[in-house]
């Protein structure tokens, strides 16, 4: 009698080849959670009455919906009636006063910017209220022939004229390379005599007491003559030939200013006396060595939003810098404060300051600093990314905006009773406090037993459930494990300061394995290996062998780590990106055996991308033992193979596996239970829906799966429900109309339909149900059976049985975690699949 239920399972499952097959939807009993994170502010600045212009990347400020330009009061909160004159400008790029209190904003594309009720090319002025200025207009804006267009500074001069650089070619249809005066109307003024500007972006510009102008970038001429990276020009637009620089010729100046005394302080990739970030120059642009910067100061002292670097009145001069600087043993700090000297002055007490580089420092006239970008703790102020300093270095609690993005998620974990752990970049759900790893209900709600208030700072990028349903994260330099209630487990302690770890992978037996882009920092000792081992208690397995770190041009070893993939066999794939010095731009896959050895008999498979590094995102192995492979790349083994392709088992290209030409990269792949392949990332095609896609198994477009549902940004995570529903996160924000912030659970047709023909279903039997042990499978005999697989709740094979013959075949269930799984009968014909308990 068991049997013949079992039976009747595999045929409700299995369905009929000529079943209706739809497109797929959101599946309206799923509720997306409303989420934010922390937002990414540019730049801020201060009018005269102490209230503060910001704009960033951004969508909330202090509880209210907003665009990316917002103005503060002094204490931080939100000015309403400006946003309301405002609106919801959102690809706002830079912002600049003018004296007469209006703004002049720019975008960073070539998208109209519509704010205060109207609507200009490139750039917009508004009035002190918000409301637009109707009387100023570029035109048609600026353009250029490159896909680089944009204004980085619109400087106004005590004429009202205004002096605009950046990247670009043309203003209004005339030409303009890079540097441009305007009228006060920002019609062109065709007095400014530029000649033929400079050859590349223009990204600063000072006014000298004089009426002359200092421009810095990265361009090498001005106007047909050479100059690396800084000039000075005359009043009229010409090249003032008397100032000349030390700057190489791959020098980059990004940001300038000028000392009362008419000295130059310059900063951004110099080559200039070792690196230095700052250097000062003479006012004939000769090498001040009486600056003589800490050797700690950085090399990469710079900003593209706003100030890299502000001067005191004292003389001081307070900046920021991509990596940490100390003396002396001070902690080190991405923000820091020099002596007029250059050296480094300790009495700055910023602590260790961002976990991220600032993108601009802005001194205020009380003597105090706003520091701004999209840090995520500020020497332990957690999730601020706008932050007053008082003179000393000393946070300013006084003063504290929460300014925010719609949150991102980029890894999900489903438990057997069909709740989701995420991770993600959000620090609100629904309106609770939940940091970086949260809990939903199968309905979409946020699980408020789950505690959310985490350790974790960045963003978790993978997550693994342990069969005890404990939860193992990790994020740059921490890997945690949480009760299932979410709070800590404390017995769980690993150290990886120092590391930049990007892939979690658990093992069937419990053991963890750790990648990272570099090698390893363990327990405060370097490692030398890319991959690490530890036991399930979080102590490294010392009998994993190093999996070292090559070099560049070094084309049989790994570089840096972004993919890893575990075969049913215990083998490890693994997959990097690198540039290349010999042979262009390539990525590779390596595999190890079980002990962390290099397999030498799998063909390391090498993919290439056409001038810039190539990138292995996804790796999954199918149950046929073939590897699919989704990233960022234009060959595979030499053919062409845009971002997806599929290997054999031995690591040579599939040669049957031909998908569609794709624009981007994937970055997350997914096998349905029927063999159809789940496609995640920020990408088109002509053949495919954008971002979310599937292919056949022979790489094809599955025409089944329609653009009924397509995100707007990245997919970043995908997995499979026992019932067939999708579950997608990511980074968009809706799908197709429909709003859906993060996360999102699809109805799909053909996930679970398998086309093998009812017949062979009712003769295939299994038992015992539910199943401890073992599971028993009698396949039917006229069918050809080629293969058992038993998959888990994400599609993943935990167990796969070649078949030789139709006589019943055994699959062991021994360390398998209980909970739901699905068969699959493989034959010849087709394929059966159902679903099994194991207990």
């Amino acid at each position: 009698m068991k049997k013949n239920l079992l039976a009747v399972a595999f045929l409700l499952l299995s369905g009929s080849g000529s079943q209706h097959l739809l497109a797929q939807s959101l599946d309206p009993q799923f509720t997306p959670p409303s989420m934010y994170g922390v937002g990414t502010v540019n730049n801020a600045i201060e009018q005269p009455d102490g209230k503060r212009l910001v704009i960033g990347d951004f969508r909330r400020a202090n509880g209210t919906s907003t665009g990316t330009l917002v103005r503060l009061t002094a204490t931080g909160a939100l000015d309403q009636a400006f946003q309301q004159n405002l609106g919801s400008l959102t690809n706002a790029y830079k912002v600049a006063l003018q004296a007469n209190g209006q703004m002049l904003v720019t975008t960073l594309s070539t998208t109209p910017i519509t704010a205060g009720g109207i609507t200009r090319n490139s750039a917009i002025r508004l009035n002190a209220d918000g409301t637009g200025d109707a009387s100023f207009s570029l035109g048609t804006g600026i353009s250029n022939a490159t896909s680089v267009v944009y204004i980085d500074n619109m400087l106004q001069l005590p004429s009202g004229k205004i002096i605009i650089t950046g990247a670009f070619d043309h203003i209004n249809g005339v030409a303009a390379n890079n540097i441009a005066r305007l009228n006060s109307d920002g019609s062109l003024d065709t007095t400014f005599n530029s000649g033929m500007g400079s050859d590349e972006e223009i990204e600063s510009v000072v006014l000298l007491s004089n009426g002359q102008l200092l421009i810095g970038g990265y361009f090498t001429t001005y106007n047909g003559s050479p100059v690396n990276g800084l000039a000075r020009l005359n009043a009229d637009g010409t090249r003032d030939a008397s100032f000349i620089t030390p700057l190489g010729q791959y020098d980059e100046a990004s940001n300038i200013a000028v000392q009362p005394d008419g000295r130059v302080l310059v900063s951004g990739s110099l080559s200039v006396s070792g690196t230095r970030g700052i250097i000062r120059l003479q006012t004939n642009g000769s090498l001040d060595n009486t600056f003589a910067p800490a050797a700690t100061t950085p090399y990469s002292t710079y900003s593209y939003y706003g100030n890299a670097f502000e001067l005191q009145p004292d003389g001081k001069i307070v900046g920021i810098s991509a990596t940490g600087v100390s003396s002396g043993g001070s902690a080190a700090s991405r923000v820091f404060r020099l002596n007029s000297d250059g050296t480094l002055d300790a009495a700055f007490l910023v602590g260790t300051g961002p976990n991220a580089m600032p993108r601009s420092v802005t001194l205020l006239a009380s003597g105090k600093i706003l520091v701004s970008g999209g840090f995520t703790n500020f020497n332990g102020t957690l999730d601020r990314n706008l932050i007053q300093l008082n003179s000393t270095g000393t946070i300013d609690a006084t003063f504290q905006p929460v300014i925010q993005s719609l949150g991102t998620i980029s890894s999900v974990a489903l438990q057997p009773d069909g709740k989701m752990v995420v991770g993600g970049s959000f620090t609100e759900i629904n309106g609770q406090l939940m940091r970086r790893l949260a809990r939903v209900n199968t309905d979409g709600t946020l699980d408020a037993t789950f505690a959310g208030n985490t350790a974790f700072d960045t963003n978790p990028s993978s997550l693994a459930l342990q069969p005890d349903s404990k939860v193992l994260a990790s994020s740059l330099d921490k890997m945690l494990r949480f009760l299932p209630t979410g709070a800590a487990d404390n017995s769980f302690a690993v150290d990886f300061t120092g590391s930049q770890l990007t892939r979690t992978l658990l093992q069937p037996d419990g053991k963890i394995l750790v990648a990272a882009t570099s090698a390893i920092r363990l327990n405060g000792s370097t490692t030398n290996s890319l991959v690490v081992r530890l036991q399930a208690n979080g102590t490294q397995d010392a009998t994993f062998a190093t999996v070292a770190p090559g070099t560049n041009s070094n084309t049989n070893s790994l570089h840096t780590i972004y993919a890893m993939g575990l075969q049913p066999n215990g083998k490890i794939l693994l997959g990097d990106g690198y540039y290349g010095t010999q042979g262009g731009f390539k990525a590779a896959i390596m595999r190890l055996d079980s002990n962390g050895a290099i397999d030498a008999t799998f063909n390391r498979s090498e993919f290439t991308l056409t001038q810039q590094p190539s990138v292995i995102y996804a790796l999954v192995t199918q149950p046929d033992g073939k590897i699919l492979v989704g990233g960022n790349f234009d060959t595979n083994w030499s053919t062409t193979r845009r971002s997806l392709s599929r290997l054999n088992a031995d690591g040579t290209l599939d040669t049957g596996f031909t998908p569609p030409t794709i624009t981007g990269y994937i970055n997350s792949l997914l096998v349905q239970p029927n063999n159809r392949i789940l496609l995640g990332g920020t990408f088109t095609s002509a053949a495919l829906p954008t971002n979310l896609a599937r292919v056949l198994a022979n790489g094809q477009a599955d025409a089944t799966f329609g653009s009924t549902v397509v995100p707007n940004s990245t997919v970043r995570a995908l997995l499979v429900q026992p019932d067939g529903k999708l579950v997608v996160g990511g980074s968009f924000s809706v799908l197709s109309g429909q709003t859906s912030v993060g996360l999102a659970r699809i109805v799909s047709a053909n996930v679970l339909h398998v086309q093998a023909p009812q017949a062979v279903a009712a003769r295939t039997q299994a038992w015992p149900v539910p199943a401890h042990t073992a599971l028993t499978v009698a396949p039917d005999a006229s069918a050809h059976p080629q293969a058992l697989d038993l998959l888990d709740a994400l599609g993943r094979a935990v167990r796969h049985l070649e078949l030789n013959g139709a006589a019943p075949a055994s699959l062991a269930l021994d360390n398998l975690p209980a909970g739901t799984y699905l068969l699959r009968v493989t034959y010849a014909e087709g394929a059966v699949t159902r679903r099994v308990q194991v207990q």
